[in-house]
Protein backbone atom coordinates (compact mmCIF):
# COMPACT_ATOMS: atom_id res chain seq x y z
CA UNK A 1 0.00 0.00 0.00
CA UNK A 2 0.68 3.34 -0.59
CA UNK A 3 2.96 5.47 2.28
CA UNK A 4 0.41 7.68 4.32
CA UNK A 5 0.66 11.61 2.63
CA UNK A 6 0.12 13.24 6.06
CA UNK A 7 -3.03 13.64 7.85
CA UNK A 8 -5.21 14.99 5.49
CA UNK A 9 -4.41 13.34 2.89
CA UNK A 10 -4.03 9.99 2.17
CA UNK A 11 -1.72 10.00 -1.09
CA UNK A 12 0.70 12.92 -2.43
CA UNK A 13 -1.96 15.33 -4.43
CA UNK A 14 -1.47 15.34 -7.86
CA UNK A 15 1.11 17.81 -9.82
CA UNK A 16 -1.80 19.00 -12.57
CA UNK A 17 -4.79 19.31 -10.12
CA UNK A 18 -6.29 22.78 -10.26
CA UNK A 19 -5.61 25.07 -7.28
CA UNK A 20 -6.46 28.19 -6.42
CA UNK A 21 -3.56 30.92 -5.91
CA UNK A 22 -3.70 31.14 -2.18
CA UNK A 23 -2.73 26.94 -2.40
CA UNK A 24 -0.64 27.59 -5.60
CA UNK A 25 1.61 29.92 -3.50
CA UNK A 26 1.53 27.18 -0.28
CA UNK A 27 2.67 24.01 -2.96
CA UNK A 28 5.30 26.67 -4.24
CA UNK A 29 6.48 27.74 -0.87
CA UNK A 30 6.77 23.56 0.06
CA UNK A 31 8.35 22.49 -3.16
CA UNK A 32 11.18 25.26 -2.24
CA UNK A 33 11.84 23.93 1.13
CA UNK A 34 12.40 20.65 -0.18
CA UNK A 35 14.58 21.82 -2.82
CA UNK A 36 16.56 24.03 -0.20
CA UNK A 37 17.60 20.68 1.72
CA UNK A 38 18.59 18.65 -1.47
CA UNK A 39 21.04 21.75 -2.66
CA UNK A 40 22.07 22.12 0.17
CA UNK A 41 23.06 18.52 1.10
CA UNK A 42 24.86 17.83 -2.67
CA UNK A 43 26.74 21.12 -1.93
CA UNK A 44 27.77 19.81 1.45
CA UNK A 45 27.88 16.34 0.96
CA UNK A 46 31.45 15.50 1.77
CA UNK A 47 30.38 16.58 5.64
CA UNK A 48 27.73 14.07 6.07
CA UNK A 49 27.91 11.23 8.30
CA UNK A 50 27.87 8.26 6.68
CA UNK A 51 29.07 4.63 6.82
CA UNK A 52 32.82 4.55 5.54
CA UNK A 53 33.59 1.02 6.29
CA UNK A 54 35.91 0.00 3.42
CA UNK A 55 35.22 -3.84 2.05
CA UNK A 56 36.93 -6.19 4.23
CA UNK A 57 35.65 -4.20 7.65
CA UNK A 58 33.13 -5.80 9.63
CA UNK A 59 31.84 -3.65 11.89
CA UNK A 60 30.43 -0.16 10.02
CA UNK A 61 32.51 2.58 10.79
CA UNK A 62 30.68 5.97 10.84
CA UNK A 63 32.64 9.30 9.75
CA UNK A 64 32.55 11.28 6.82
CA UNK A 65 34.53 12.16 3.51
CA UNK A 66 36.04 15.26 4.82
CA UNK A 67 36.94 13.59 8.61
CA UNK A 68 38.68 10.49 6.82
CA UNK A 69 40.38 12.96 4.41
CA UNK A 70 41.74 15.40 7.55
CA UNK A 71 43.03 11.81 8.59
CA UNK A 72 44.81 11.35 6.06
CA UNK A 73 46.14 14.62 6.56
CA UNK A 74 46.76 14.73 9.65
CA UNK A 75 48.80 11.43 9.57
CA UNK A 76 50.96 12.79 6.80
CA UNK A 77 51.61 15.70 9.44
CA UNK A 78 52.45 13.27 12.03
CA UNK A 79 54.88 12.06 9.83
CA UNK A 80 56.41 15.46 8.85
CA UNK A 81 56.67 16.28 12.32
CA UNK A 82 58.42 13.28 13.12
CA UNK A 83 60.49 13.63 10.70
CA UNK A 84 61.94 16.92 11.26
CA UNK A 85 61.90 16.35 14.88
CA UNK A 86 59.23 18.42 16.08
CA UNK A 87 56.11 18.33 18.31
CA UNK A 88 53.46 16.46 17.08
CA UNK A 89 50.32 18.58 15.99
CA UNK A 90 47.29 18.46 18.32
CA UNK A 91 45.12 15.96 16.97
CA UNK A 92 41.73 17.62 18.11
CA UNK A 93 42.73 21.38 16.88
CA UNK A 94 43.69 19.83 13.66
CA UNK A 95 40.41 18.05 13.33
CA UNK A 96 38.22 20.15 15.07
CA UNK A 97 37.12 22.21 11.89
CA UNK A 98 36.16 19.35 10.30
CA UNK A 99 33.86 18.05 13.19
CA UNK A 100 32.84 21.46 13.38
CA UNK A 101 31.30 21.26 9.71
CA UNK A 102 30.29 17.99 10.39
CA UNK A 103 28.13 19.16 13.22
CA UNK A 104 27.10 22.70 11.27
CA UNK A 105 25.71 19.83 8.19
CA UNK A 106 23.65 17.78 10.62
CA UNK A 107 21.74 21.12 12.29
CA UNK A 108 21.17 22.62 9.29
CA UNK A 109 20.08 19.22 7.78
CA UNK A 110 17.45 18.82 10.79
CA UNK A 111 16.41 22.98 10.59
CA UNK A 112 15.91 22.45 6.95
CA UNK A 113 13.86 19.36 7.51
CA UNK A 114 11.44 21.10 10.36
CA UNK A 115 10.89 24.12 7.97
CA UNK A 116 10.19 21.81 5.02
CA UNK A 117 7.42 19.90 7.17
CA UNK A 118 6.07 22.87 8.62
CA UNK A 119 5.29 23.97 4.65
CA UNK A 120 4.26 20.80 3.44
CA UNK A 121 2.09 21.00 6.62
CA UNK A 122 0.45 24.82 5.24
CA UNK A 123 -0.05 23.11 2.38
CA UNK A 124 -1.96 20.35 3.12
CA UNK A 125 -3.87 22.04 5.46
CA UNK A 126 -4.37 24.89 2.99
CA UNK A 127 -5.20 22.83 0.21
CA UNK A 128 -7.98 20.69 2.25
CA UNK A 129 -9.68 23.99 3.35
CA UNK A 130 -10.65 24.34 -0.90
CA UNK A 131 -11.86 20.82 -1.30
CA UNK A 132 -15.16 21.53 -0.55
CA UNK A 133 -15.35 24.31 -3.18
CA UNK A 134 -13.04 22.69 -6.04
CA UNK A 135 -15.33 19.71 -5.32
CA UNK A 136 -18.96 21.80 -6.64
CA UNK A 137 -16.30 23.34 -9.20
CA UNK A 138 -15.79 19.43 -10.37
CA UNK A 139 -18.83 18.61 -10.23
CA UNK A 140 -20.25 21.17 -12.70
CA UNK A 141 -17.76 20.55 -14.78
CA UNK A 142 -18.69 16.94 -14.61
CA UNK A 143 -21.85 17.80 -15.43
CA UNK A 144 -21.40 20.41 -18.38
CA UNK A 145 -19.15 17.58 -19.43
CA UNK A 146 -21.55 14.78 -19.47
CA UNK A 147 -24.14 16.69 -21.28
CA UNK A 148 -21.67 17.63 -23.82
CA UNK A 149 -20.91 13.82 -24.19
CA UNK A 150 -24.97 12.71 -24.43
CA UNK A 151 -24.95 14.81 -27.38
CA UNK A 152 -22.29 13.95 -28.94
CA UNK A 153 -23.19 10.38 -28.70
CA UNK A 154 -26.35 11.05 -30.04
CA UNK A 155 -25.39 12.63 -33.07
CA UNK A 156 -23.01 9.72 -33.18
CA UNK A 157 -25.86 7.20 -33.48
CA UNK A 158 -28.28 9.20 -35.74
CA UNK A 159 -24.62 9.52 -38.16
CA UNK A 160 -24.82 5.61 -37.68
CA UNK A 161 -28.56 5.12 -38.52
CA UNK A 162 -27.93 7.39 -41.85
CA UNK A 163 -25.09 5.49 -42.68
CA UNK A 164 -26.77 2.51 -42.10
CA UNK A 165 -29.88 3.97 -44.02
CA UNK A 166 -28.01 4.54 -47.47
CA UNK A 167 -26.00 1.44 -46.91
CA UNK A 168 -28.88 -0.77 -47.58
CA UNK A 169 -30.45 1.15 -49.95
CA UNK A 170 -27.39 0.91 -52.15
CA UNK A 171 -27.44 -2.61 -51.65
CA UNK A 172 -30.94 -3.05 -52.65
CA UNK A 173 -30.11 -1.14 -55.88
CA UNK A 174 -26.86 -2.91 -57.08
CA UNK A 175 -28.80 -6.34 -56.03
CA UNK A 176 -31.85 -5.41 -57.72
CA UNK A 177 -33.66 -6.10 -54.63
CA UNK A 178 -32.08 -9.25 -54.03
CA UNK A 179 -30.75 -7.65 -50.40
CA UNK A 180 -32.59 -5.17 -48.48
CA UNK A 181 -29.42 -4.47 -46.41
CA UNK A 182 -25.78 -4.56 -46.51
CA UNK A 183 -24.23 -7.88 -46.85
CA UNK A 184 -21.64 -7.47 -43.53
CA UNK A 185 -25.08 -6.08 -41.58
CA UNK A 186 -24.99 -8.46 -38.39
CA UNK A 187 -21.52 -10.15 -39.15
CA UNK A 188 -19.95 -11.65 -35.90
CA UNK A 189 -16.55 -10.07 -37.25
CA UNK A 190 -18.25 -6.69 -37.40
CA UNK A 191 -19.69 -4.60 -40.41
CA UNK A 192 -17.22 -2.80 -41.87
CA UNK A 193 -19.09 0.46 -42.57
CA UNK A 194 -15.94 2.01 -42.12
CA UNK A 195 -14.37 0.46 -44.96
CA UNK A 196 -16.85 2.41 -47.23
CA UNK A 197 -15.47 4.55 -49.71
CA UNK A 198 -16.02 5.72 -53.14
CA UNK A 199 -14.12 6.36 -56.06
CA UNK A 200 -14.27 9.97 -57.77
CA UNK A 201 -16.80 9.07 -60.46
CA UNK A 202 -19.01 7.74 -57.36
CA UNK A 203 -19.01 4.37 -57.61
CA UNK A 204 -17.99 2.07 -54.55
CA UNK A 205 -14.37 1.02 -54.00
CA UNK A 206 -13.21 -2.49 -55.44
CA UNK A 207 -11.53 -3.02 -52.20
CA UNK A 208 -14.68 -1.33 -49.70
CA UNK A 209 -17.23 -3.62 -51.54
CA UNK A 210 -14.51 -6.64 -51.12
CA UNK A 211 -14.53 -5.72 -47.31
CA UNK A 212 -18.68 -5.53 -47.09
CA UNK A 213 -18.65 -9.19 -48.83
CA UNK A 214 -20.23 -7.67 -51.92
CA UNK A 215 -19.45 -10.56 -54.08
CA UNK A 216 -19.75 -11.02 -57.86
CA UNK A 217 -23.21 -13.00 -57.78
CA UNK A 218 -25.07 -10.75 -56.05
CA UNK A 219 -24.73 -7.86 -58.27
CA UNK A 220 -26.98 -7.33 -60.69
CA UNK A 221 -26.48 -3.71 -61.89
CA UNK A 222 -23.05 -2.76 -63.74
CA UNK A 223 -21.51 0.78 -62.95
CA UNK A 224 -22.32 0.97 -58.77
CA UNK A 225 -19.00 -0.66 -57.53
CA UNK A 226 -15.10 -0.38 -59.42
CA UNK A 227 -14.24 -3.12 -61.38
CA UNK A 228 -11.10 -4.78 -59.56
CA UNK A 229 -7.79 -2.41 -60.65
CA UNK A 230 -5.17 -5.56 -60.41
CA UNK A 231 -7.34 -8.41 -61.76
CA UNK A 232 -5.63 -11.52 -61.63
CA UNK A 233 -3.69 -13.32 -64.68
CA UNK A 234 -5.85 -15.45 -67.23
CA UNK A 235 -4.51 -18.85 -66.61
CA UNK A 236 -3.32 -20.56 -69.40
CA UNK A 237 -6.12 -23.78 -70.30
CA UNK A 238 -4.01 -27.26 -69.77
CA UNK A 239 -4.03 -29.82 -71.96
CA UNK A 240 -4.48 -33.27 -69.61
CA UNK A 241 -3.69 -36.38 -71.55
CA UNK A 242 -5.74 -39.66 -70.40
CA UNK A 243 -4.62 -42.59 -71.04
CA UNK A 244 -7.31 -45.13 -72.56
CA UNK A 245 -8.14 -47.75 -70.26
CA UNK A 246 -8.31 -51.48 -71.45
CA UNK A 247 -9.80 -54.09 -70.53
CA UNK A 248 -8.84 -57.78 -71.55
CA UNK A 249 -11.92 -60.33 -71.15
CA UNK A 250 -11.26 -64.00 -70.81
CA UNK A 251 -13.94 -66.94 -71.36
CA UNK A 252 -15.93 -68.57 -67.89
CA UNK A 253 -13.77 -71.53 -67.13
CA UNK A 254 -15.87 -74.28 -67.53
CA UNK A 255 -14.56 -77.45 -66.48
CA UNK A 256 -12.04 -78.98 -63.65
CA UNK A 257 -10.56 -77.02 -60.43
CA UNK A 258 -10.13 -73.32 -61.00
CA UNK A 259 -6.19 -73.00 -60.45
CA UNK A 260 -6.20 -69.42 -61.46
CA UNK A 261 -5.41 -67.90 -64.32
CA UNK A 262 -3.40 -69.09 -67.12
CA UNK A 263 -1.27 -67.23 -70.14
Amino acid sequence: MPKQYDANFATEPPVDLPLSPKVKSSRKAHQDAEKAITSYSQENARYRTQNVALVGEIEPRYSSLALEEAKRELKAAEIAAVEAGKPLPGKDEFLAPVKAKMDEYKRTVEALKVLAAKAKQEYSNALFGELKVMGLKEAEKAYTARLEWEKAWKAVVAARATLEMHASLFSWRVTAGGYDTYPSNGDSQGERLEYWEITEDGRLKFESAKALDFHDNMVKVDGLIEPDPNPPEPVAEEFKYTRPLYHNSKPTWEGGNYVGEIY
